[in-house]
């Protein structure tokens, strides 16, 4: 219980400038601070604290090269010293203030400097305090953070296709109009309709002459079931992302949370969108399986929609070919691991269940007939299926959610 009240005692940042010791506590107004922005001619003021407190704040203070080092990664400015002190605390964290930054910018600097927190005020509103990570952000690559997004994530999916119905809102919440969305819905699936049955005479007037196997690899890439949609709806989003990055908004992380609630049933919609046209490419024979060693032949469709929707961020935030190479290979590398999971996933399932049945069938005296065997098997694969595929679609919504949050 300590602990946790030692976590609850208030903070308070203090600065000495232009001759004045000026103080503001977390949580509450502070009409020096006022003062000071009006001398100044500012709107608002940030302070990034060097550390936290805590035991490792001695070792911080004890080595000045440490702070120097922050200090040397800020960005040009007027970069103020000061401190942030915590009630019955005599060690104060050593920090930098400055003027008339935007909320959005400084996440980025304290993000460069290693730090996970900042404070943020404005004239006659209280002191705010703001994590640098937003919902799921953290370590992603550990696996309880990687799971801790990917059930979080499916969560809002769940939450998000039950507010489906706000859709109009949503779409003008995302800063375009609801024809636009219908003009990409019919653009989207008529090109996959066309692409399907050009494919197919394409490949019917080539036939299996060996002289044209390179033509045919061209094709193949292509009508991909994954380009169409990745590439058409990707280039919608980049329209909104630029429009979200041009207006420079300035959320805090509880506003951006909540702007993400409005528009997520938009985000959601061109999902389904992708997935409605790998299905009609499913449907003319033009999505293709995957042979893995002993762990057999993948799904067409969830490979595709798998590698799509991890496609659509890359091109959304790419601003020329070279943020989006990088950015489209380490998707690809993600969609493949993830296809991979699920496999991997399912083949222990198998293999599980066949253990499990060599037990059961071993204690009881009756015999199971083995139609219900199978059907029982068989539902047991499609529940893993469909719960693995689940997760790691969370997974993406996590990253997109993340992603979106940050405009």
């Amino acid at each position: 219980m300590a602990g946790k009240n030692k976590k609850e005692r208030p903070v308070e940042v203090r600065i000495r400038i232009d001759g004045l010791d000026i103080a503001a506590t977390a949580n509450k107004h502070s009409a020096e601070f006022d003062r000071l922005l009006k001398q100044r001619g500012a709107v608002s003021f940030v302070f990034i604290p060097f550390a936290k407190h805590g035991k490792r704040l001695r070792r911080f203070t004890d080595n000045p090269t440490k702070a120097a080092r922050k200090r040397a990664k800020l960005p040009e400015g007027d970069w103020y010293d000061g401190e942030l002190w915590r009630q019955d605390d005599d060690n104060p964290v050593p920090g930098v203030l400055a003027f008339d930054i935007r909320r959005r910018k400084v996440r980025e600097i304290a993000e460069t400097l290693g730090v996970k927190q900042f404070f943020w005020g404005t004239t006659g509103a209280p002191l705010e305090q703001h994590s640098v990570q937003l919902f799921e952000d953290g370590d992603a690559y550990a696996w309880k953070s990687m799971r801790s997004a990917a059930f979080g994530g499916l969560s809002d999916l769940v939450s998000s296709a039950r507010d489906i119905g706000t859709l109009p809102v949503a779409v003008k919440e995302s800063q375009t109009t609801i024809r636009k969305f219908w003009q990409l819905v019919a653009i989207v699936l008529g090109i996959a309709v066309t692409a399907g049955a050009l494919k197919a005479i394409l490949m019917a007037l080539l036939g299996s002459d060996g002289s044209t196997s390179w033509l045919t690899s061209v094709i193949d890439f292509l009508f991909y079931p994954v380009v169409i949609p990745a590439v058409f709806v990707g280039i919608y989003l980049r329209v909104l992302v630029r429009k979200g990055e041009q207006e420079a908004r300035d959320f805090t992380a509880a506003e951006a949370e909540d702007n993400w609630r409005k528009v997520a049933p938009h985000v959601l919609a061109l999902w389904v969108l992708c997935w409605a046209a790998i299905l009609l490419l499913s449907w003319e024979q033009s999505v293709p399986g995957t042979d893995l060693p002993f762990l057999g032949r993948t799904s067409g469709v969830t490979t595709s929609f798998i590698v799509c929707v991890w496609m659509l961020l890359p091109i959304a935030n790419s601003h020329d070919l070279e943020t989006l190479v990088g950015p489209a290979f380490e998707a690809a590398i993600t969609a493949a691991v993830s296809i991979f999971t699920i496999k991997l996933s399912l083949y222990l399932t198998n293999l599980l269940t066949d253990v499990m049945w060599n037990i059961v069938l071993g204690l009881v005296p009756l015999e199971i007939p083995e139609r219900l065997q199978v059907i029982i098997n068989s539902l047991i694969n499609f529940g893993a299926k469909v719960f693995f595929v689940a997760v790691l679609l969370g997974y993406a919504w996590a990253r997109t959610r993340k992603q979106f949050m940050r405009l």
